[in-house]
């Protein structure tokens, strides 16, 4: 399984952070790489899900559903939101975002492990999906908590260090 992490601390409060983090169905405005997420059927909850996931990859999309699970509501720190595959094109994806406060802002760490349905070409897909996934992240810790110091996992992003 491949795993990616990134780190970052910004200058917005924790609870915003937390709130704007479980609204999952924003994402694809913050991220090009996202093109959508979408309720996996009606009755679903719009912070729990499940949700059906497009990523684009490589001219093409990777199409999963998600199930994702609060830990650390009502103020307690830190507040984690755990995603776990349930269908789709990956064999595994799971992972978390976890927001922990700060005296100046928070931090923010997304983290996440997978193994993509190809196994002899696992090495090169799994990277490239790697790479859009932690770009995608990068994007929106960003957007939901403003100007972003990475801390670690920087060498995940330098194809957009490089443009």
């Amino acid at each position: 399984m491949t795993t990616r992490k990134l780190t970052a601390t910004v200058p917005a409060e924790a609870d915003e952070v937390w709130r704007l983090l479980r609204e999952q169905q924003a994402f694809p405005r913050y991220s090009d790489d996202i093109r959508s997420v979408s309720p996996a059927d009606d009755g679903a909850d719009t912070d729990t899900g499940p949700h059906t996931w497009v990523l684009g990859f490589r001219g093409g999309t990777a199409t999963w559903t998600q199930r994702t699970r609060l830990v650390g509501e009502g103020g307690q720190t830190p507040r984690r939101i755990e995603f776990l595959r349930v269908s789709g094109e990956f064999q595994q994806l799971m992972g978390a975002w976890t927001v922990t406060e700060l005296p100046q802002g928070c931090e923010i760490d997304y983290e996440v492990h997978y193994r993509t349905g190809v196994p002899h070409l696992a090495g090169a897909i799994d990277s490239a999906v790697g790479r859009v996934l932690v770009r995608a992240a990068h994007r929106i810790i960003t957007a939901v908590g403003g100007p972003a110091r990475i801390t670690a996992g920087e060498h995940h992003l330098q194809d957009l260090i490089a443009a």
